[in-house]
C-alpha cells in the first residue's frame, strides 16, 4: 500500500458577511408564521398525548 503523506496545515479561512436591510420587516407576516408554528406544535403534542393514553389504557 502507498504511504499517505499528511497535507500541510492550511491557514484558517475567515468569511465576512455583510447584511443589507432593503425593506422593513413585515411584522404581520412574521406573527402569522410564528402563530402557525406554535399551533402546529400544540396540535402535535396533543396528538401524541392522546395516542399514549390509548396505548396505555
Amino acid at each position: 500500500m502507498a504511504v499517505r503523506r499528511s497535507k500541510a496545515a492550511r491557514p484558517e479561512r475567515r468569511f465576512f458577511v455583510e447584511g443589507v436591510r432593503r425593506e422593513p420587516v413585515d411584522t404581520r407576516k412574521l406573527a402569522k408564521a410564528l402563530l402557525a408554528v406554535v399551533l402546529a406544535e400544540q396540535q402535535r403534542i396533543a396528538e401524541t398525548d392522546v395516542s399514549h393514553e390509548e396505548s396505555a389504557g
